[in-house]
């Protein structure tokens, strides 16, 4: 068994598209990972390059403490679990089971005993004499399973093994490995894009999207508290809803301003956004939909919704609704304490109210993605490319300014070795030696000028920022004041107040 790390590990095709990049991540030994991502994401590539089936443009991969960048796949003592099962159509199951064992040379003894204890251990031991073509599905994919644990190896990769399964034989497979992974002690890495699959069979989730990790945590970890807006939707089904509000800070406390209703946050939410020391903004508000609970109308901090489309799930049903800004949302309903009154009302067409807890509001920043919960040490992606599954990676204009300048130092030296090699006396030499010290001082001093220049105009930006926020926070504060005093039937001319302000 084996810890694998990954460091730094990157992949680049024809020096411009970029499937993997930045991937750091430890796995423990015996530890179940699971990657998970969209299509084109980048998980079946890093598999691949841990595997070996992939060059590593950028980086290292560790297994047992070795760097295997440059061993071959069967070097590599990793078994390969394929989407597609990979057996061979003229073997039966158990040569299937075997065959890397004879490639190997192992004992004819051994073998047996192998195949038949993980026969045993998969309950296929009545189809050894089988064919692949008289296996269901199911019955395949555990010979391919089987045929990657005969080989012991210390790591197991399972790229999508369940993928090609109907539902019903998905879920029994599914149950079926987490059993099976109680009996064997490796380290395993599996890769899918079903969230289900990954909340279900990982120790931790590693989430990807455009060829970046964009949060590593145990299921619990992913799902209570997402790092970003695209974390927050992939993971939950249905997705997290999503509703344009503001968070307005008064004093120490902190509440979200929505369709007219100031609700509280958790103590334990606010804690952490007083800690970040966020000011008041423009926020997404993330609640989920089984967070969300339809209430009676005169319900304190509920708003009312307009259900347009009512799904029965059969324990539950989802109601596609409008919000009064337009917005759409969805709810899940549990069913089973429901009178017929309260499943009529759920008809579309119907006005609804719901409301929902401080606890199940989860806040992001609309322009960085980010969940203002989360230490502002924790490093985030920020931005997000939706063309698809070819990855361009943008730079940011500090990415951009470090590597602009890291090329020049390179074209730099590469211009001294040129004429270092073209010179053919001592003089010369030492004249090109001279030449490449100054143009290097030279080139530094122009590289610092830029960062410093790069540093103020960063520190502009935020002061603006800043008074953005200051502005925003005052504007909500005054519309407070208006509306308490239009409730306690105090007249005000707000286009003068509005004068007076400015």
């Amino acid at each position: 068994m084996a810890e694998v790390k990954l460091t730094n590990v990157k992949k680049m095709y024809d020096n411009r598209v970029v499937a993997v990049q930045n991937f750091n991540l430890t796995i423990k030994d015996k530890e179940f990972i699971v990657i998970v991502g969209p299509s084109g994401c980048g998980k079946s590539t890093t598999m691949r390059m841990i595997a070996g089936l992939e060059d590593i443009s950028d980086g290292t991969v560790e297994i047992d403490g070795v760097v295997v960048n440059d061993l071959e796949p069967r070097d590599r003592d990793v078994a390969m679990v394929f989407q597609n099962y990979a057996l061979y159509p003229h073997l039966t199951v158990f040569d299937n089971m075997a065959f890397a064992l004879n490639i190997r040379k192992v004992p004819r003894e051994e073998i047996y005993e192998r195949v038949k204890n993980v026969a045993e251990t998969l309950g296929i031991t009545e189809y050894l004499a089988r064919k692949p073509r008289a296996l269901s599905g199911g019955q395949r994919q555990r010979v391919a399973i089987g045929r990657a644990m005969v080989r012991e190896s210390k790591v197991f990769l399972l790229d999508e093994p369940l993928s090609n399964l109907d539902a019903k034989l998905r879920n029994a497979m599914r149950a079926e490995l987490i059993a099976l992974r109680k009996k064997i002690d490796s380290t395993f890495i599996y890769v899918t894009h079903d969230q289900t699959e990954a909340m279900t069979l990982g120790d931790r989730i590693v989430v990807m999207k455009d060829g970046q990790i964009q949060q590593v945590g145990t299921p619990e970890e992913v799902f209570d508290h997402p790092y970003n807006l695209f974390v927050a939707g992939f993971i939950g089904a249905p997705q997290m809803n999503f509703f344009d509000a503001d968070l307005v800070k008064d004093g120490t406390k902190y509440t979200v301003s929505i369709f007219g209703e100031s609700l509280e946050l958790s103590p334990e939410k606010e804690k952490a956004i007083k800690a970040n020391k966020i000011e008041s903004q423009k926020i997404v508000l993330g609640v989920r939909p089984e967070h969300i609970t339809v209430v009676d109308k005169d319900t304190p901090d509920s708003f009312p919704i307009t259900v347009d489309i009512s799904e029965m799930m059969g324990s539950e049903v989802h109601l596609h609704c409008s919000c009064p800004n337009g917005q759409s949302i969805i709810v899940r309903v549990a069913t089973l304490n429901l009178s017929p009154e309260e499943k009529k009302a759920l008809e579309p067409g119907n006005v609804i109210y719901v409301t929902f807890t401080g606890n199940a509001m989860h806040v992001f920043d609309p322009e960085l993605s980010r969940n203002l919960t989360v230490p502002k040490d924790i490093e985030i992606p920020a931005s997000f490319n939706d063309t698809g599954d070819t990855v361009y990676i943008q730079e940011t204009e500090e990415d951009s300014l470090k590597n602009r300048q890291a090329d020049e130092l390179a074209d730099l030296k590469q211009s001294y070795g040129e004429n270092l090699a073209k010179a053919e006396t001592k003089d010369e030499q030492a004249a090109v030696k001279a030449q490449y010290k100054a143009d290097v001082a030279e080139l530094k001093a122009k590289h610092k000028d830029e960062k410093a220049a790069y540093k103020e105009a960063e520190k502009a930006r935020l002061a603006e920022q800043k008074e953005r926020a200051l502005a925003m926070e005052a504007e909500l504060k005054q519309k407070k004041q208006l509306e308490k005093a239009k409730k306690n039937g105090i007249v005000v001319d707000e286009d003068q107040d509005s004068e007076d302000n400015k």
